[in-house]
């Protein structure tokens, strides 16, 4: 039997299709059939039933399962451990986090930490999916949620923030119109939404605004930026996003509003990793001093230098 096999079945177990467990271990999905297969074989038994659904463990495969979950416990506790005893500044970092964090906030901070530690690579999983870090699916995790898993430790490094947000030329043009044709204008804009449930905003920046209709469904946040940016409607973005582009600005009364917090979560058995203590503190350093933008407060105090 070969043991490196049991991840393979797990995941398949876990996610229920072949393509799922190969995107949950960033692998091939045809490396995924093949070791399922091989599996299969060295036990001498059917574990799965495939079908157009997708994988059902056997009687066989449920039992396997049981048992198998409790020995990869305990070889992640064991892979910890041997994890945490690490004094290089070499080796991989598994960072998870949402794709929107990672694209407008961190990646130039994940570029600077890699200058100046040319030795630790760094495995970035974009995905809203929240790994679980006692079995190493990731290192460390940026992640948005009010009470983090207790078996993890960090810190809330921020609250983040969002508002409303037009594409700029569209509304200066406007607002050296008429009175009448600045009233025609807004009754003209809708809401970007983002799917059947959230087709308009919820929350105090919304109820300033209950005229607006919603229009278009934009599923990811960076398309709803591009497509407020080319003025298809007014989008309701984290200020990170919305205050660090020029070609958007705030529509009046120009508030934001706190939404998530932003935590730093890694797990306690590696908290003598020395590659890992130093990402986690360089990236809490970097993002502390972005937290006025995270927080909304960069606009304010922007515009109270320009008055």
């Amino acid at each position: 039997m070969n043991w490196d096999d049991l991840k393979y079945f797990l995941a398949v177990c876990q996610y229920g299709s072949i393509r799922a467990a190969a995107k949950s271990l960033d692998v091939n999905h045809g490396t995924v059939s093949r070791r399922i297969n091989n599996f299969e074989q060295a036990l001498g038994e059917r574990l799965f039933e495939r079908s157009v659904t997708g994988y059902q463990p056997t009687e066989m495969g449920n039992e396997l399962y049981q048992e198998a979950t409790h020995l990869a416990e305990r070889l992640n506790t064991i892979e910890r451990k041997v994890a945490n005893k690490d004094t290089t500044l070499r080796g991989e970092i598994r960072i998870t986090l949402p794709e929107l964090l990672a694209q407008e906030l961190l990646m130039a901070d994940f570029a600077e930490f890699s200058k100046a530690y040319p030795h630790v690579q760094l495995h970035i999983i974009d995905s809203i999916q929240e790994l679980n870090l006692a079995n190493r699916e990731a290192d460390v995790a940026f992640r948005l949620c009010e009470h983090p898993p207790e078996y993890l430790i960090g810190r809330k490094l921020a609250r983040i923030h969002q508002s409303c947000y037009i594409n700029r030329e569209k509304l200066q043009l406007i607002q050296s119109s008429s009175e009448t044709e600045q009233q025609q204008f807004w009754k003209q804009q809708n809401w970007l939404g983002w799917n059947d449930k959230m087709r308009r905003p919820k929350g105090e920046i919304a109820k300033a605004y209950p005229r607006f209709n919603s229009k278009h469904q934009i599923l990811t946040g960076s398309l709803q930026k591009q497509a407020c940016r080319l003025g298809m409607g007014i989008s309701v973005l984290p200020c990170f996003v919305g205050d660090n582009d020029k070609q958007l600005t705030r529509i009046p009364p120009a508030i934001s509003e706190g939404k998530y917090d932003l935590w730093i979560l890694s797990h306690p058995d590696l908290h003598k990793n020395l590659k890992m203590q130093t990402f986690v503190r360089f990236m809490t350093e970097r993002i502390l001093a972005k937290k006025l933008l995270i927080e909304g407060e960069q606009y304010t105090t922007l515009l109270s230098s320009q008055v």
